[in-house]
Parts: C-alpha cells; structure tokens; sequence
C-alpha cells in the first residue's frame, strides 16, 4: 500500500507541474486514502488548494501535514504565507518563526517574515530580516524590492532607489521593482525617470492597474490632462473597485473646471471606500468652490472623523468657515492644522489673513513671515507674491492709523 500512496503522490507532483491541478488533486486523495498519515501528500494537496484559492482547506491540509511531521518547515512556511495573504501577519510570522528555526538558511522564511513585521510597523525588525535573506542569497531579488520598500517609507530615498536597482539587476522582468522605483522617482521629481519605470511595468504586465494610475499622477504633475485621464481610465477599466483612481481622475477634472465631473468620481470613490478621507477632502474642494459651504463643511467633517490627523482637511474647513465670517472658528481651524503640520505654509498664511481680519495686525504679520519663510524656501513665486501683498496690507494699515 505504501509504495502504491508513493505512486499516487508522485503522480500528483507531474501532473499539479503539468498545470493540472483536478488530476494532481485526485492523485494526493488517492495517496492519502491509502496513506493516511502521508505528511508529504497533505503539503502537496495543501499546496494545490493554495493555488485555486480554497485557502481554509489549504491551510486544514498543512495542519494535518504538521501534526503528522512537525519539523515540516516548509508546511509552516507556506501555511504562512496564507495566513499572510489573508492579513493575519501576526499569526503568519509565528509560522515563519518555526520554519526558521527548522531551517535557519531558509531565506524566502526571512524574507516573508521581513514583510509581516514591515506591515506590523516593525522596520527595524523588517530590515533585520531582509539582510539576513539577502545575505543568504545575495541574488534575491524581492528581498532586495522589499528593504527598498522599508527605506522609502522610513524617508532613505537613496537607499531605497539602491534597493530597487539591485532588485532589477537580478530580475529584470521584476515589475514591483520599476513600480516601487518609480514612485520614489516621481517624489523626487525625476518625471522622465518615473514615466519610463511605469511604461516599464506596464510592458510586463499589461494588466498592471496601479501603474496606469501612478504613470497618470506624474502627467498630472507635467500638465498632461489628456494622458492623464487616458491612464486613470485604463485603470479603471482594469479595476473598476480603483477608488483612488477616481479620486485621481476626479482631481483632474476638477483643475480643468469639470466640477460635475469630479463629484461623481469623488462620490464613486467614497462608494468604494467609505473611510477615504482624501476623497471626502477633495470633494470638499469643489463644494467650496461652487459656493457649496454647508456641503463642504460636511465633507470636511468626514474627512477628519476618518483622518483625525488631516492637517489640509483643517486648513480647507478653516477657509470655508472664514468665508462664512466665522474668523474664530477658522482660527481654531487652522491652529489644528499647524499643530499637526508645523511647516504647513498655506495654514500659516490663512491664519494671518484671519487675524488681520479681527484687526490682530501683531499675529496676523507673525504668521505671514513664518509662512514667507516657508514659502521662500520653494522658490514659489505666486505664493510669495500672495503673502507679500497680505503683508504690504498689513504696512499701510498700519501708516492710516498712524
């Protein structure tokens, strides 16, 4: 019976190769039917039912596999990336632990615990884990995607760009790599950069949705409408459940007047994702602009609720109180906003409109010249002008009244 459960088994393997999965799945039941403390053909069914989805019973399988092998690294570990696909990171790393325990060399464990802690906010630890893969296979290129992801979001662009580069010099068709490298390209202002990574991913993978969308955020950013709102679209042909996508396309319309327009991508958005506090923000904006302040106050309310640390949300319902006269509420307003965000220029600059409005001409100048400094910096001509005028106001109030 033995050797006949090996058969079974081995049959499975060629066919779940072939891409066969129905016959690789009735050949590991076979196996274990007649097997049934056949460890290695629970992982291998395991394994298949992974790869269709049927994530409970895969995990049922490696359960089994390892209640009946408990040194089974690689059970824990793929036990582990479902419990990661599923979002239990928690639970996910402690099924890498023991997979490294078993196999202390077992870069790809590394790797993936590296992940979870990233998205437990444990970069330290992330890091620690993604040099350990590296040094393991120093050709590892995900490990390499994955430290550069750490560094980004820890604001070492450098290194991160470092990362990427090694990534893609040992996989070259590795589409996150281009993805994640131009983002960072794009913050940095390296628009051809950013461009050419995006077309990159997209080559890859056609289907690449996020791309479409990144690659419309950097020709929004050059003026390019048109190419813009073509990749938005893409995207969300591609993903109709996009809701950043439609904020993106909403805020193109909106620059370029569509003020319907960009409601009903702001509001598609929301439908989509009703804790998305950029969308309610930004909708928030055309409610304003239309005169709409009531809507725009709600929006912005929602905006916080979701985002309580939203220092613009702040700023934007501080602008549309003043504009209803309500000056001490938009100072309140704005006061949030520079705690939140202390070199928040535009709140420093209406704060000193609405200080000089209640004819506090000592704060109103202190805040001009924070946001003047602020400004200078950018070398944002029309910013400056704007506060220089506030302030030249300011001075020849000053000289009437004397």
């Amino acid at each position: 019976m033995s050797d006949f459960a090996t058969a079974y088994n081995n049959r499975g393997n060629v066919k779940s190769d072939m891409g066969d999965r129905s016959g690789a799945m009735a050949n590991y039941n076979r196996a274990i039917e007649l097997k049934p403390d056949y460890a290695e053909a629970y992982f291998k069914r395991g394994n298949v039912k992974f790869g269709i989805g049927e994530h409970r019973s895969a995990i049922a399988d490696y359960d089994r596999a390892i209640e009946l092998n408990p040194d089974y690294a690689e059970a824990y570990f793929n036990r582990g990336n479902i419990k990661y696909g599923l979002g239990d990171h928690r639970s996910a790393m402690t099924d890498y632990d023991r997979a490294i325990k078993l196999k202390p060399d077992y870069a790809e464990a590394y790797n993936n615990r590296g992940s979870c802690k990233f998205l437990l906010d444990d970069n330290p630890g992330a890091i620690e884990d993604f040099d350990r893969a590296i040094e393991l296979d120093p050709d590892y290129a995900k490990a390499y995607t994955n430290r550069g992801n750490v560094k980004a979001s820890s604001g070492d662009r450098r290194g991160a760009i470092a990362d990427f580069n090694q990534a893609i010099k040992f996989d070259p068709d590795l589409a996150g790599a281009y993805n994640n490298r131009g983002n960072i390209n794009q913050i940095l202002g390296r628009h051809g950069d950013a461009i050419a990574d995006y077309d990159r991913v997209i080559e890859l993978e056609a289907d690449a949705a996020d791309a479409y969308n990144n690659r419309g955020l950097v020709k929004a950013d050059l003026g390019d409408h048109s190419g813009a709102m073509a990749d938005y679209a893409r995207a969300i042909k591609l993903n109709p459940n996009f809701a950043e996508a439609y904020t993106n396309r909403g805020n193109v319309k909106f620059n370029l007047g569509d003020h319907s327009g960009a409601i009903a991508d702001y509001d598609r958005a929301i439908e989509l994702k009703p804790n998305y506090a950029e969308a309610y923000t930004n909708r928030g904006m055309v409610n304003r602009n239309l005169g709409h302040n009531s809507k725009a106050i709600a929006d912005y309310d929602r905006a916080i609720k979701h985002k309580p640390d939203y220092a613009e949300a702040y700023n934007n319902r501080g602008s549309v109180k003043f504009n209803m006269d309500e000056h001490s509420e938009a100072i309140a307003d704005y006061d949030r906003a520079i705690k939140l965000n202390p070199d928040f220029a535009e709140a420093y600059y209406n704060r000193g409109v609405a200080y000089a409005t209640l004819g506090d001409k000592g704060k109103a100048r202190r805040d001009l010249l924070k946001a003047r400094e602020l400004v200078e910096s950018s070398g944002n001509a029309q910013s400056l002008n704007l506060i220089d005028e506030a302030l030249s106001e300011l001075d020849n109030e000053n000289n009437n009244s004397s």
